[in-house]
């Protein structure tokens, strides 16, 4: 029995040992703290508000998309014939209007088989192939558009995609937007904060959340037809620019005192 005293003895002795270590590693250095005075926690006052900045620009570039289409009863034929006319086309670029190799671009060639279907058999045979060399032409002279689709028409572009307009100072306009968010979101927590009987202090925060910049677009129906305006008694091709929205949002936190 005296065996089992000892050990339930020394638990209890090291216990009150390590106890009087914590307390006393507490009491003798001052920079321990072991407690929180949370009267010292200060609540800020603070106000979030979103900003938005809005503006119009000019578009400085455009993308012009047009087409060789040709047809013929083999495909090697079709082939041909698009790379005649095709060649029409190149000269008006490169030599005509001194494009640059790079503002040229291809981004569509197929040659494909077209069907008729006999509504007595029940059968689709083939009747000739078209072959469509599709290009992208950039070009920054905007004033100039209708009167290179009449020359690109002439030339033997068939068909006319689209043109879409744009700018090359994307990031210089977003900035201007930003600058014009942060105005608008100052400007309205000033407002808040003055009605409340308070004014701004700084900013805690802030958070960009998204910017929109839409290309304008004129597809077939948006412009007269190219192949229409080259004869002579027709008017140019007109095509308008219009203007381009860029627009970004902004969550501001701001500090009130």
């Amino acid at each position: 029995m005296m065996w089992n005293r000892k050990w339930v003895l020394v638990p209890v002795l090291a216990l009150a040992v390590g106890v009087g270590t914590v307390f006393g590693a507490a009491g003798h250095n001052g920079n321990e703290v072991y407690a929180v005075d949370n009267s010292v926690i200060v609540q800020k006052s603070t106000i979030t508000v979103a900003g938005s900045g809005k503006l119009q620009v000019t578009p400085d570039v455009a993308y012009v998309n047009v087409a060789v289409e040709t047809r013929a009863t083999t495909a090697k034929e079709a082939q041909a014939q698009n790379a005649n006319q095709f060649a029409g086309l190149k000269k008006v670029l490169f030599t005509t209007y001194k494009m640059a190799e790079k503002d040229v671009k291809t981004v569509g060639f197929y040659v494909q088989p077209e069907y008729t279907y006999d509504q007595k058999t029940g059968e689709s045979k083939v009747k000739g192939y078209v072959a469509t060399h599709s290009v992208q032409i950039t070009t920054r002279n905007l004033d100039g558009i209708g009167q290179l689709l009449d020359a690109l028409s002439a030339s033997g572009a068939n068909r006319v995609d689209g043109v879409q307009f744009d700018t090359e100072k994307q990031d210089q306009y977003e900035l201007q937007a930003l600058e014009k968010a942060m105005a608008n979101a100052k400007a309205k927590a000033d407002t808040l904060a003055k009605a409340a009987g308070k004014q701004v202090k700084e900013v805690i925060s802030i958070s960009q959340n998204n910017v929109n910049s839409g290309p304008i677009y004129y597809g077939q129906g948006g412009m007269a037809k190219a192949d229409m305006a080259a004869s002579s008694e027709s008017a140019p091709t007109s095509v308008e620019t219009g203007v381009i929205n860029v627009s970004t949002d902004i969550t501001v936190v701001y500090e009130m005192q």
